[in-house]
């Protein structure tokens, strides 16, 4: 099972590279909130008919409690944002940039993870965080 999650997390690193790329030439005539409207419409309509077939998911999201409720809409509000910084990026800087900056995000949801549910800290998603974050800051200076 695990197999599964590696390739779904590699299907979406590739298609982010797509995706940026794309918003890249997008972001050249349009503005970022605009582009975030337009993906949240196409989005709720393409996924507003598939959830209503699942009525048993749509089920346990609504009565998930107001904890699990709250968190969804936290996680909404922070996604928005970090698609108006990301787009933002990428109409300001390009996507190759951008898509640098960003790709340090690992580094923080350790610590993120850490502060706010107290997860362990493993020393080698520490460590690896760590070099991805110099990592991409090696690159932005050299570049």
């Amino acid at each position: 099972m695990k197999t599964v999650g590696f390739i779904y997390a590699i299907a979406a690193a590739v298609t982010w590279g797509l995706v940026y790329t794309i918003d890249q030439k997008i972001l050249d005539k349009v503005s970022p909130l605009s582009l975030i409207f337009v993906d949240a419409i196409l989005v709720a309509s393409i996924t507003l008919p598939i959830i209503l077939l699942d009525t048993q998911s749509l089920k346990v999201l609504l009565t998930s409690g107001k904890l699990n409720l709250s968190l969804i809409l936290a996680a909404v509000i922070l996604a928005t944002l970090a698609n108006f910084f990301i787009f933002s990026g990428i109409k300001i800087l390009g996507a190759p940039t951008a898509s640098i900056f960003e790709i340090a995000y690992p580094f923080f949801v350790i610590l993120f993870s850490f502060l706010i549910f107290k997860t362990s800290l493993d020393f080698y998603f520490l460590l690896g965080s760590v070099f991805i974050f110099i990592g991409s800051l090696i690159i932005i200076k050299l570049a």
